[in-house]
């Protein structure tokens, strides 16, 4: 691959970069409980109808775990920041492979050129 065509990836990668909005890391569940309460519909032992969907937001930062329960009217933009992370950090690692192999290909046209 040519050194011009890798830097020009980049670019594109640097402006997608630019372009994503807000971002947060973690995923996103859909729980159901039971409450336990005598007579309550979540208790019924043959068809049971648990409470819920309750949302959680479960991420890591900074080496520290968190867990925060969301409204489900929040959920979209939860979802939406989700991605955003999520293709950001599939760009980053595109990024690095690219400089990786953009160095490798300095590094070998500096040995080629010492060797002239």
């Amino acid at each position: 691959m040519q050194p011009e065509r890798i830097e020009q990836q980049i670019r594109k990668i640097k402006e997608e970069l630019v372009s994503l909005g807000p971002m947060r890391p973690g995923s996103l569940s859909r729980q159901y409980s039971v409450c336990g309460k005598p007579g309550c519909a979540c208790a019924n032992p043959d068809k049971p109808k648990k409470h819920g969907p309750f949302y959680q937001l479960s991420y890591a930062h900074q080496g520290k775990s968190s867990t925060r329960f969301v409204r489900p009217g929040y959920v979209p933009q939860i979802k939406k920041e989700l991605a955003a992370y999520k293709r950001f950090r599939q760009l980053t690692q595109t990024w690095i492979a690219l400089e990786l192999t953009l160095s490798q290909l300095r590094l070998e046209q500096a040995r080629r050129e010492a060797e002239k």
